[in-house]
């Protein structure tokens, strides 16, 4: 339908409020803001659905909210009997609209017989996957855009196991999406009272965690231990502010100090320039916090969470300054004090296993060799990850760690996601078990680096021509696959695209046992790797680049000259100004 009809809908329709239509009205005469708002709609995912706030069928609002909402409630009347009776449970963080977007959904879902369970606050989004299980829900549903700037929000959807929705059922929701036209003039008339939920749910996730990370500690981190160590933390004006101060408080953590200025709720971020706990830009107060305090108890470590509290940064004091860590990084020294922990704790090691990404640093490949473990590759998306561990308890395997690059973790086996919560205590428990020892993080760090050699990993977002767009970069890519990358052989290509792989010289394609995904992934000579895919929400192209060298400097070297010569790899690429 042409977008001017579709904007002429919107503002005519008796159904649309007051304030929409003025929004509209608004805009009336910029084609190309209706175009934005009104030529696309707001697609649906694995991810959900993540877009700026405002009127129109490609934004975020109560109208796209109920539309996506009918769309699973129709999904969920489909699934096995009872589904009505076990309901879906909403979260929802700090930003902009989230409680107002919860409530609709709540709506939705109740006027279709389904029971509706909502926070009675912001929460978590771990704690939401922790309690879709501990329900015994069909669903959940989580309001938040994570790590994005302020005039974002969004939605995500999980099944019954608290993992986020897999290809297969959010693609059944899309399609439903699509044959929805009435969302509009959806009028509620819920068949029971939407519930709240809330403080029981707290002290039995806060249980679980606590005695995991007790468990995972006890005979590493001896309590007083964990009274001696300084440390920072940060929520970033979102939901981490409930539950990370706490639980480092019961874990014996009395010398936490939190930034002020950032640990009200706010969904303006107005400290940030973006509330991404990967942006060095997010630590300025924290580290000017840490600063300020006498040389003598500088804080070993910061520790900063995204607006919903899946996401950790961490920055550590290297003796002059605080170096903030990569997502890889911390991952690393997490898999080293969780492989020690199992050891001391009598676990058979050749039992454990580590689940990470695709694009996640080889170097835990290293670590889990030398104990006999098993790791075992995602797609990116801690989907993929929630989603190994039903496999490895079946198998009789022990989950150790769930990791992604994009400074994402989980121990346990409560949550099915990302934890936040979990992730900046047990950072805390490896900063104390260094500091007894006499040793800060970067300094394990850089002993490990020594055992395993340099691994350096880098992320490159290149633009693209927006007319050409992602797929059709990468389907280019495909027609003349490169023999060499910075003077590098391709020694393998991988497609999990078609869901093959192929080793150069050899012939012979061998399957990818993983979902399909519009991603190239290029093992070069030496250690390297080139991993090109699209990005979801941008005329982008992700350029994940992962070598290993005998120093720091050798590997870096080594990067660079791999990102120079793919960002020629293809003639669309636009340069950077």
């Amino acid at each position: 339908m042409d977008y001017g009809v579709v904007y002429d809908r919107w503002r005519s329709s008796h159904c649309v409020d007051e304030a929409t239509k003025a929004e509209l009205a608004g805009i009336e005469d910029n084609i190309a803001e209706i175009e934005e708002r009104f030529g696309r709609e707001l697609g649906f995912g694995t991810g959900g659905m993540r877009g700026k706030l405002g009127a129109g069928t490609g934004r975020m609002n109560k109208y796209t909210v109920r539309r996506v909402t009918q769309a699973y409630a129709s999904y969920l009347l489909g699934q096995a009997e009872g589904t009505s009776q076990s309901g879906v449970v909403i979260a929802y963080d700090s930003r902009r609209m989230s409680e107002e977007f919860a409530e609709e959904a709540a709506s939705v879902l109740a006027t279709n017989g389904i029971r509706a369970m909502v926070f009675e606050g912001i929460r978590p989004t771990p704690l939401l996957s922790f309690a879709v299980r501990e329900i015994g829900a069909a669903g959940g549903i989580v309001i938040t855009a994570s790590h994005n700037p302020p005039e974002y929000n969004g939605y995500k959807v999980y099944g019954p196991d608290g993992v986020q929705l897999l290809p297969e059922a959010a693609s059944q929701i899309a399609a439903r999406v699509s044959g929805i036209d009435d969302y509009l003039c959806f009028s509620a008339k819920p068949a029971a009272p939407v519930e709240r939920v809330g403080g029981d749910l707290d002290e039995r996730y806060m249980a679980r965690l606590i005695g995991l990370l007790e468990e995972l500690s006890q005979e590493m981190v001896p309590r007083g231990d964990r009274e001696r160590l300084e440390l920072v933390y940060t929520p970033l004006h979102g939901t981490g502010c409930l539950h990370v101060p706490r639980v480092m408080a019961d874990l014996g953590f009395s010398r936490l100090h939190v930034v002020d200025e950032q640990s009200v709720p706010d969904g303006d971020f107005p400290t940030v320039r973006l509330p991404n706990p990967e942006d060095p830009s997010s630590f300025e107060l924290s580290i000017e916090l840490a600063m300020s305090m006498d040389a003598q108890v500088r804080p070993a470590v910061i520790v900063a969470t995204d607006p919903d509290c899946d996401r950790v940064g961490v920055a550590a004091w290297d003796g002059e300054r605080y170096r903030i860590l990569t997502g890889n990084q911390v991952g690393v020294l997490l898999a080293d004090f969780l492989i020690e922990s199992a050891r001391r704790r009598g676990i058979d090691l050749e039992k454990c296993a580590i689940v990470k990404t695709i694009v996640t640093t080889e170097m835990i490949r290293a670590q889990a060799a030398r104990e006999g473990m098993q790791v075992i590759d995602t797609l990116t998306g801690f989907k993929y990850i929630g989603e190994r561990i039903n496999e490895l308890e079946s198998n009789g395997r022990h989950f150790l760690l769930g990791l992604e690059e994009s400074c994402g973790y989980l121990a346990g086996t409560f949550v099915r996601d990302k934890d936040g919560v979990m992730a900046s205590a047990l950072v805390a428990c490896v900063a104390a078990w260094h500091l007894a020892q006499r040793h800060t993080l970067i300094d394990r760090l850089e002993e490990l680096y020594r055992t395993y050699g340099y691994y350096y990993e880098r992320l490159v977002s290149v633009p693209i021509d927006a007319d050409i767009g992602g797929a059709e970069a990468l389907d280019a890519l495909r027609q003349e696959m490169p023999d060499y990358v910075a003077g590098f052989p391709v020694v393998e290509i991988r497609d999990y695209f078609t869901g093959w792989r192929k080793k150069r010289g050899v012939g012979v394609m061998v399957p990818i046992d993983l979902p399909r995904e519009n991603c190239i992934q290029l093992l070069l000579a030496r250690g390297g790797r080139l991993t090109l895919r699209p990005s979801g929400t941008e005329p982008k192209l992700k350029l994940y680049i992962a070598v290993r060298g005998g120093s720091i400097d050798k590997a870096k070297a080594r990067a660079d000259a791999i990102e120079a010569t793919a960002r020629r790899l293809l003639p669309i690429l636009q340069d950077e100004d």
